[in-house]
C-alpha cells in the first residue's frame, strides 16, 4: 500500500511531466511554446515567462518549508521575480521539481499534519503540499490560454 507521500509524490509527477486526469502536464504545455511568445501578454496580466517563474518561486518556498527553513518568507521580488530567459526559466523549474520531490520523499510522513513554522497564516504541511499542486494547475491553466492565444 502506497504512503500518503508516495502519493502525493506521484501527484507532483503526473503534474509536472506524466499524464495528469484534467489533460496536459506542465512540460507537455510548455515544451512547444516559442520563446518569442513567452514575454507577450493581454493587457495588464502576467506573461508566460512571469507565470513559470511565479510557479518556480513557490515550489522553492515550499522546498525550503520542507527542509526546515523557519525564516524563508516570499517577498514580492520572490513572488514575481522578472526576466525575460526562457530557457533558464524552464531549466530552473525542472531543477524545481526536482528538489520538491527530493525533500518531499525525504520528509517524515509523520510531519504531514503538523503547522508550517513561520507561515504566514495557519496551515499543515499536508495543505501546504496539496497547495503547491494545486497553484501549478491554477497557472498552468493560464499558460496554456496564453500559448493558445498567441500562437
Amino acid at each position: 500500500m502506497a504512503s500518503e507521500i508516495d502519493r502525493l509524490v506521484r501527484m507532483l509527477e503526473k503534474t509536472f511531466d506524466k499524464q495528469p486526469w484534467y489533460g496536459n502536464s506542465i512540460v507537455q504545455t510548455i515544451s512547444d511554446i516559442h520563446p518569442s511568445i513567452t514575454t507577450l501578454r493581454h493587457g495588464p496580466t502576467n506573461n508566460i515567462i512571469e507565470l513559470i517563474l511565479h510557479i518556480t518561486s513557490w515550489r522553492l518556498y515550499v522546498i525550503k518549508k520542507l527542509m526546515g527553513d523557519l525564516d524563508f518568507v516570499m517577498t514580492d521580488e520572490l513572488n514575481f521575480p522578472k526576466s525575460d530567459n526562457w530557457e533558464l526559466a524552464v531549466s530552473n523549474l525542472r531543477t524545481s521539481q526536482q528538489e520538491l520531490i527530493e525533500s518531499l520523499k525525504s520528509f517524515p510522513e509523520s510531519r504531514l499534519d503538523e503547522l508550517v513554522p513561520g507561515a504566514s497564516h495557519k496551515y499543515t504541511f499536508y495543505t501546504l503540499i496539496n497547495g503547491i499542486i494545486q497553484h501549478d494547475i491554477y497557472h498552468l491553466g493560464q499558460i496554456a490560454y496564453i500559448k493558445k492565444s498567441f500562437s
